[in-house]
């Protein structure tokens, strides 16, 4: 019996020390859970941290042209634009800001940046990078977890993408004007077609927007916050129309005749858009006569007037008018590709823009940067009473806005324009034929509300 009760006693021993060990290992096991898990997760968290970072420094210098003019370039070139990985010293854009939160310094982390065209669920826009995408990766080493059996590394990944968000102006012309009669005119037998786009007219005037003699105006929408007159025989087509006390007789039609309450006005789409610093002048009442002339970027005070059928090729740039005018006249042929004048001075120097009698021109305003989209920018603070003009029988194919927030703007005598145009002025008046197309995009013309977000 004693033999028998002692073997019995040395089973119960064994046991325990087998659970002991199980339990020894289990929770050795939960710690290294635990303490490899926490690990994990951290750093995981921190690889979406730089993620974030990364991608919205990337997606912000896209959105400012920077991305193309710096020392280090990255998603240039036609799409589909191919990934890339960053290296450890990289100055690329995001790279450094991936680098300054704490990932891509070591060859144990891959910094990867691609450029999606598309991002489920969310609607970018319509510009040659909409969207920006990096993804961070780290491969740690394991600690406690590798003795019950786990590998002796383990991976950790973080993505972000950026995109360009944003919406279109559905207006090709603003009349800023608060309060003018004849804000907005068509008038003397004009015909006015604006392609696919609408015109907004911030004058609470009782005739803030007048269409007489004959003239013809056909546009997606009239939005206008006073009242006005369709007279002398004249045709207004405008689907959309909002208006209020809009009269139409001595046989006009306006279709449809609506008289739904005053609209909104339209806000200053170019408000936010920063005016350039003005200079030295680097030359001085610029005429150079007949002949064949380059002119590149600068200060040009005085003005600079190109006439007598001379041919002017205005290079890539921003051109700064400070005092006279913007003059083309006289038969000219002027071409200039990624263009933008800023018309300043003082309001007895300003002399804003005359492009009459005949000249052929051909602008088209920069494509990005800071002025994408603008061809002409007047200076605010002019109070000046000096236009800008657009007369006799002149060939314009301008590609851009024209933006005039304090002074007028205005088409006469056979002027035209056939292009994407934007019109964004004091007051707007025509009285000669006008074409202009619809920028959907927004993007030749500037009218693109732009943003920047985290969009995955």
């Amino acid at each position: 019996m004693k033999r028998c009760a002692i073997h019995f006693g040395r089973e119960d021993g064994q046991a325990v020390i087998l659970v002991v060990v199980a339990m020894s290992i289990f929770l050795m096991g939960a710690l290294g859970l635990a303490i490899d898990g926490g690990q994990m997760y951290a750093q995981r968290q921190m690889a979406q941290a730089a993620a974030d970072a990364a991608a919205q420094a990337g997606i912000m210098s896209i959105f400012k042209g920077t991305n193309a003019t710096s020392a280090y370039p990255f998603g240039t070139g036609s799409p589909p634009i191919a990934s890339s990985t960053c290296t450890t010293t990289d100055g690329r854009t995001p790279c450094v800001y991936a680098r300054n939160n704490g990932f891509g310094g070591t060859t144990a982390d891959t910094v990867t940046l691609s450029f999606p065209a598309a991002v489920s669920g969310v609607t970018l826009s319509s510009v040659t990078v909409p969207a920006f995408a990096v993804t961070v990766q780290r491969t740690l080493q394991t600690g406690l977890i590798r003795f019950v059996g786990a590998a002796a590394t383990s991976t950790i990944a973080a993505r972000a993408t950026a995109g360009l968000v944003g919406t279109v102006s559905p207006y090709c012309i603003y009349a800023l004007d608060p309060s003018a009669q004849n804000a907005f005119t068509v008038t003397n037998g004009s015909t006015l077609t604006l392609s696919g786009c609408a015109v907004a007219v911030d004058s609470t005037n009782n005739d803030a927007l007048t269409v007489s003699g004959g003239s013809s105006l056909n546009a997606s929408a009239i939005a206008v916050a006073g009242g006005g007159v369709v007279t002398g025989g004249s045709v207004v087509t405008a689907p959309a129309t909002s208006v209020s006390g809009i009269s139409v007789g001595g046989g006009s039609t306006m279709t449809p005749v609506a008289t739904i309450g005053g609209a909104p006005p339209g806000a200053d789409p170019l408000a936010s858009v920063p005016a350039p610093a003005v200079g030295a002048c680097n030359f001085n009442n610029y005429s150079p006569g007949y002949g064949t002339w380059t002119l590149n970027p600068g200060v040009y005070c005085g003005g600079i007037t190109i006439s007598n059928g001379a041919t002017a090729t205005f290079n890539p740039g921003v051109y700064i008018i400070n005092g006279g005018a913007l003059t083309l006249v006289g038969g000219t042929t002027d071409t200039g590709s990624g263009v933008m004048f800023y018309l300043t001075g003082t309001n007895a120097s300003y002399g804003s823009v005359t492009i009459s009698n005949g000249a052929n021109v051909t602008f088209s305003a920069p494509t990005s940067g800071t002025y994408m989209g603008v061809v002409f920018f007047q200076d605010r603070s002019i109070t000046s009473s000096s236009n800008a003009t657009f007369a006799g029988g002149v060939n314009m194919k301008v590609t851009g806005s024209l933006y005039f927030p304090t002074t007028s703007v205005s088409y006469s005598n056979g002027a035209s324009t056939n292009a994407y145009v934007a019109i964004v002025a004091d007051q707007v008046w025509f009285t000669g034929g006008t074409n202009i197309t619809y920028d959907s995009t927004g993007l030749k013309t500037g009218l693109f509300s732009k943003s920047v977000a985290l969009v995955q």
